[in-house]
């Protein structure tokens, strides 16, 4: 007895020009007449190649046509003469890519102090990777362990093959230097607010980030702080310590970002931290600093602990 199928041709339509069309199937889909509850809709993997196809589809003709666009000198408008391709693998979350690239001479125009050749398209040598996969990388890297994340990721999405643990640790410190040096190169360009004329309060806390592998160097700490102004206005900030100069210049950063300057009356609130202090006095010579109660209290029972253990060594002898 023949057995009834439902089959589902995907294809892909593209207009690249006007009035041009080209119809390509991407995808072919079977389920048999009797379904049941597990063949409903699409499966993960059918997904997986449906989007791998597309993303191979869609990449190379986008990058063919920027190619073409911009074979035009943006100076003079003369047509720039082509040097050839060069191969390069485009990585995104709907697979590895491989695209040409094209490569085009510098017009006559151009100085003599300018590149005799250049690419159409920045791709680098060898593969590059989308900026939404490593922001998704980095996400999910920032939540769960680097290998749980790979695992993650190359069980729910067409990566080109199983992503290493190691590929997402690189990707993921990669955003986070991308990360740490906008607010430096954002606070060289704009002009520091003017110190504000009000009291402020500024919270300092510290806590280690520490590696499940005990090794030397696999841990760091973080200080993260908040800065109340008299009208209610906050700004919260957080950077690593790496070093007494480093730190007392992020720390000094972070305050002139909220408008807080060495001579700006404040009141800090820490945990007793010898460091923190050093910190502050370095930074915020001026302040007031308050031991909050929490803190304090822990202090007082430390204190109290040998007061008692010597009570009861003593209450023998009377």
């Amino acid at each position: 007895m023949r057995v009834a199928k439902l089959v589902w041709r995907v294809k892909l339509v593209a207009e690249l020009r006007p009035g041009v069309v080209t119809e390509t199937e991407v995808a072919c889909i079977e389920r048999v007449a009797e379904a049941g509850l597990a063949e409903l809709g699409l499966r993960l993997d059918e997904a997986k190649r449906l989007t791998a196809a597309l993303q191979a589809e869609m990449v190379p003709a986008q990058v063919a046509e920027v190619g073409e666009r911009r074979r035009a000198c943006e100076a003079c408008g003369r047509r720039l003469a082509g040097k050839g391709h060069y191969g390069a693998t485009f990585r995104s979350l709907f697979g590895d890519v491989p695209v040409r690239v094209r490569r085009l001479l510098a017009c006559p125009c151009r100085g003599e102090g300018e590149a005799k050749s250049s690419a159409a398209l920045a791709l680098g040598n060898g593969a590059v990777v989308a900026p939404e996969l490593a922001y998704v990388t980095a996400r999910y890297a920032a939540l769960v362990p680097f290998g749980k994340a790979a695992a993650l990721l190359s069980e729910l999405l067409p990566l080109g093959g199983a992503l290493h643990a190691s590929t997402v640790r690189n990707r993921t410190l990669r955003v986070g230097a991308e990360i740490a040096q906008a607010p430096t190169a954002e606070t060289a360009k704009t002009p520091t607010p003017a110190a504000t004329g009000g009291l402020v309060v500024v919270g300092l806390d510290g806590g280690y980030v520490r590696n499940r592998h005990r090794a030397e160097g696999r841990r760091f700490e973080v200080i993260a702080g908040k800065v109340i102004h008299a009208a209610g206005a906050q700004h919260r900030f957080a950077f690593a310590r790496t070093g007494p100069a480093v730190t007392a210049e992020a720390f000094r950063q972070a305050l002139a970002a909220a408008g807080v300057g060495a001579d700006t009356p404040a009141t800090v609130l820490c945990d007793g931290d010898a460091g923190l202090w050093r910190l502050q006095r370095k930074v915020l010579p001026n302040a007031t600093v308050v031991l909050d109660w929490w803190h304090a209290a822990v202090r007082f029972e430390h204190a109290l602990q040998p007061a008692r253990g010597l009570g009861r060594d003593t209450a023998g002898l009377m």
